[in-house]
């Protein structure tokens, strides 16, 4: 018999997050079935269990990689001149309507029913802070931003900005008055 090899795993992988994440759009996650994601992708729902147990583990992956993609434009920031400006650039696949922030969403609402689903939560929130302090840290030796009094607090509070932010775009759908109002808050709180 023959071995699958990692790429076509890894390339079956994303071809089910992204049909996962039309499907999540579309229907909305509660409503959503692995029956439906099957479909959207062309494959037996057998075949979606091979790679993820449940419907709460698609979303936990695809809230993962849109993460990883946003984490990933901030070491490019660390030479922009406006650095406020900068960094509510990283959400314009959000303000774009690119990135649908109802995924988030839909993961918090799950975590209050779902132990494994917070724990993908409360790691990833663990990981944000711990990269965007880094980030705060390399931005302060570089002279980019005052010395933070108390960094970690610093972080939290740019955290809790981007997720309101987020918040924001989907209950208002505001993209560039938000993206302002948070450049604004970031130079606020960067003492910029």
């Amino acid at each position: 018999m023959p071995k699958v090899v990692p790429e076509y795993k890894t390339q079956a992988r994303a071809r089910i997050l992204d049909a996962a994440r039309a499907v999540f759009r579309r229907k909305g996650f509660r409503t959503a079935t692995m029956d439906d994601i099957a479909a959207e992708v062309g494959v037996s729902k057998g075949a979606l269990y091979l790679y993820f147990r449940t419907k709460a583990e698609l979303l936990v992956q695809i809230q993962t990689r849109s993460r990883e993609e946003l984490l990933r434009n901030w070491e490019s920031l660390l030479e922009e001149g406006d650095i406020a400006e900068a960094m509510a650039r990283t959400l314009d696949d959000v303000f774009t309507g690119q990135v649908d922030p109802a995924v988030f969403h839909e993961l918090i609402a799950e975590s209050t029913v779902d132990p494994e689903v917070r724990r993908a939560l409360l790691s990833d929130r663990r990981g944000d802070h711990r990269q965007l302090l880094r980030f705060l840290k390399q931005l302060e030796g570089r002279g980019r931003i005052p010395k933070l009094s108390e960094p970690a607090v610093t972080t939290e509070i740019v955290l809790k900005l981007f997720q309101g932010t987020m918040l924001e775009m989907m209950l208002l759908g505001q993209g560039r008055e938000s993206r302002e109002a948070l450049t604004r808050e970031l130079r606020l709180v960067l003492g910029l």
